[in-house]
């Protein structure tokens, strides 16, 4: 199997230099379900070719005609644990890794497992919409405490937060890096909630999936380093799915402490068994192998960002845009705009661009939309131009 990337690496552009006729012939969710006229910003896919090693390891595995069951995840393990410790200086023991079929799962079983009586989980809105899905899953209900100061990025409601704990909630389910916004928080803010989950004997369940794509400059710190509280309160997951490009290959990391929380009926070597074989496979390559890949993505995300800076005044005035610190996901306020249905909505109809709808990220999203910038630099400044044709609204 190969091991290595291939010694010219292309560019951020490069990878993502894509012909729309090309894209078009994905069966994958964000181009097949869109009409042939409609620019696809939606859904958090990337239109990007895949890591080399992740390709080969995949091909290796149809040579071998081996689509069984996971064997192994001992190499995946050790390749999390080596990334963890390289990037963020986090030592993970990989006893304390589990695999599973990806991180809604593992976050459901834990939801499920925890919410206890009260039967809530408190979460931040606006935050990533399949949350709601999670929870209904998992048969619990959502504690919304809305982010402050989203214009700027978005902060805890700490006194919001501890109302909801106080009241008997037991669960926060914590995005981060943000999703939408691409906030990333500080070490304090996190050791400010994680001061709070420990007084009330609370469990924290950070998602981490967009960590791996944290901008170049940008302090990440993951849940299980903050402190000795988080360590006591939460479970880390993580995936490599979503920061390479591979969301079909299911697979989720769930990472605990020697000291925190985790269901004794969790068993890992079952979550193992449930997972998908060719995920796994292609975890392991991607957190050992593709790193140089993902370096050109994180710039290339980076570049977008200035871009879509650079295009809104031009193109939408009006519009609030604060530039993620992760991520390929842009978050559009339309609310000091005299635009007065859902954003996607009207785009949809009048520009021909697909958006996820602000609403469904929590009520509050209502007057935003969610615009996806995985894609080109040529592509984001089509679709930009396309809705700014229409704008403003007449």
């Amino acid at each position: 199997m190969v091991s290595t990337e291939k010694s010219s690496q292309p560019t951020g552009a490069e990878l993502f230099d894509i012909p729309d006729s090309h894209l078009r012939g994905r069966a994958s969710l964000k181009w097949s379900t869109v009409e042939p006229d409609v620019l696809p910003a939606w859904v958090a896919e990337m239109d990007v070719h895949l890591a080399p090693a992740i390709f080969q390891t995949l091909q290796n595995a149809l040579f071998r005609d081996d689509a069984g069951y996971p064997g192994t995840s001992d190499g995946l393990s050790t390749a999390f644990a080596n990334f963890a410790c390289d990037r963020w200086d986090w030592n993970i023991d990989p006893e304390h890794i589990s695999i599973h079929i990806d991180a809604a799962t593992a976050a459901s079983k834990l939801m499920r497992y925890y919410a206890g009586p009260d039967g809530r989980v408190i979460i931040m809105p606006p935050v990533y919409n399949r949350f709601y899905d999670w929870m209904r899953v998992s048969e619990v209900r959502p504690y919304e405490v809305p982010l402050t100061d989203v214009a700027r990025g978005g902060f805890f409601d700490l006194a919001g937060i501890e109302e909801g704990l106080a009241a008997g909630t037991r669960v926060i389910l914590l995005c981060n890096p943000h999703n939408p916004l691409g906030r990333v928080y500080s070490k304090q803010e996190l050791g400010q909630l994680a001061e709070l989950a420990a007084q009330y004997d609370a469990v924290v369940i950070s998602d981490e999936i967009h960590a791996p794509m944290v901008y170049h400059g940008v302090e990440y710190t993951p849940w299980l380093t903050v402190s000795e509280a988080a360590q006591h309160t939460g479970v880390a997951l993580h995936t490599a799915t979503k920061s390479w490009n591979f969301a079909g290959l299911k697979c989720g990391i769930a990472v605990r402490s020697a000291t925190g929380p985790w269901p004794e009926g969790l068993d890992p070597k079952i979550t193992l068994n449930d997972s998908g074989f060719w995920g796994i496979l292609a975890t392991e390559a991607a957190f050992k192998d593709c790193r140089a890949w993902l370096d050109a993505v994180r710039e290339h995300f980076q570049a977008q960002t200035e871009l879509l800076t650079d295009l809104l005044p031009h193109h939408l005035p009006g519009v609030k845009f604060h530039p993620p610190q992760a991520s390929f996901l842009a978050w559009l306020d339309f609310s000091d705009t005299d635009l007065t249905e859902e954003p996607a909505d009207y785009f949809l109809r009048e520009a021909r661009v697909a958006l996820s709808p602000g609403s469904s990220f929590g009520s509050v999203g209502t007057s935003c939309a969610r615009l996806n910038m995985g894609t080109s630099a040529e592509r984001l400044e089509r679709i930009v131009t396309a809705m700014g044709a229409v704008w403003p609204p007449r």
